[in-house]
């Protein structure tokens, strides 16, 4: 079985032969990989069994000026006029956001939101690059209609707007998942096997928000975006991602048409309860220990957590074996090592 066939086959809660595997990983374990083991092309070496497929976004010159003046010099502008400056911390960096202060619908309409049309040519040629080589083409993630939102106005601006302004949060979510609805038809259009998509709604400690105000301002523009990826490909596997606790919002992930969960972060969740609750009808993607485990634990800690998911969560198939979320700088590259030996004695049906 090749690795996209197995990574379908995985996705489609059916048992492949072995459990596949993905590994963020950040540019500091990158370079490391590269310096001290000589491994040039990391997912190649680590023999990945899929491949992130960036979006191709046709050139566009909105003017944000009247909403970054006041960004610090070295602030690097994206293509919704969010900012992000370095902070001299390995690969961070802190955010500027050009809608901290909007309260009204006025001032939403008034915002120069991105179109993002997708170069639809660049785009399908990248997805047959990786299917080509028999390997998954999943789509880059793509955060969805809450981190946008709040990497446009702050995460504390926007939660308290959720509160005192929502006629104005429901206009500026509309207009988030607009783009992004956009955004996901190309990518299924282009032929991906994996629409990529996500919000961070939890913490370790539990919901971000009442659940109750996720249903109401993020389940609506997560249906649009989902919807309008099925009207191209009725069948399209959709993953979602979260960090944090999840379980509050998974019957809504559900019935919005989310196929797989990804992070499965065990600092927050018990991963194995999740699949005994919802593996009838979710496949799941993640769940080895990003910032205990895999950064602080040692190679026995680890070949046993992974372990551990292949006899739980990847019970009967319906798994994809990765942490739950980048390989941080911190991380002995010895763990990458025994995370690949686990999955070779332990990941064979």
């Amino acid at each position: 079985m090749n690795s996209r066939d197995r990574v379908l086959t995985a996705i489609a809660r059916r048992e492949p032969d072995r459990v596949p595997i993905y590994l963020w990983l950040t540019p500091h374990i990158i370079e490391r990989l590269k310096q001290e083991r000589g491994v040039e092309t990391p997912e190649d070496g680590l023999q990945m069994d899929l491949r992130m497929v960036d979006y191709v976004a046709c050139p566009e010159s909105a003017d944000f000026t009247p909403f970054t003046r006041d960004f610090p010099e070295n602030t690097t502008v994206d293509e919704w006029g969010c900012g992000t400056f370095p902070v001299g911390f390995y690969h961070f960096t802190k955010a500027v956001c050009p809608l901290a202060h909007v309260t009204t619908v006025a001032q939403v309409a008034d915002y120069p939101f991105p179109r993002r049309e997708p170069v639809r040519s660049e785009l399908a040629k990248a997805v047959q690059a990786v299917k080509a080589r028999d390997l998954a083409a999943v789509s880059q993630y793509e955060c969805g209609t809450f981190e946008q939102g709040h990497a446009l106005m702050g995460m504390e601006p926007l939660l308290a707007a959720m509160c005192t302004c929502p006629d104005m949060v429901h206009a500026l979510f509309d207009r988030i998942s607009d783009v992004k609805a956009r955004m996901a038809a190309a990518y299924v259009e282009a032929g991906v096997d994996v629409l990529f998509i996500g919000d961070d709604i939890g913490i370790q400690a539990g919901p971000i928000m009442a659940p109750a105000m996720w249903r109401e301002f993020l389940l609506p523009p997560l249906k649009k975006i989902i919807d309008r990826a099925r009207s191209v490909r009725p069948d399209i596997p959709i993953a979602y991602h979260s960090c944090g606790v999840v379980g509050f919002a998974v019957e809504g992930l559900i019935e919005a048409g989310i196929t797989i969960l990804q992070s499965v972060q065990p600092e927050a969740n018990d991963p194995a309860e999740l699949k005994r609750k919802y593996g009838d009808r979710l496949a799941f993607w993640g769940g080895v220990g990003s910032q205990s485990t895999m950064s602080h634990g040692t190679a026995q800690d680890v070949k046993a957590e992974v372990r551990h998911l292949i006899e739980t969560v990847g019970a009967g198939g319906g798994y994809i074996c990765s942490p739950a979320h980048f390989v941080e700088p911190e991380s002995p590259l010895e763990n990458l090592d025994a995370f690949l030996e686990a999955i070779e004695e332990f990941g064979y049906y």
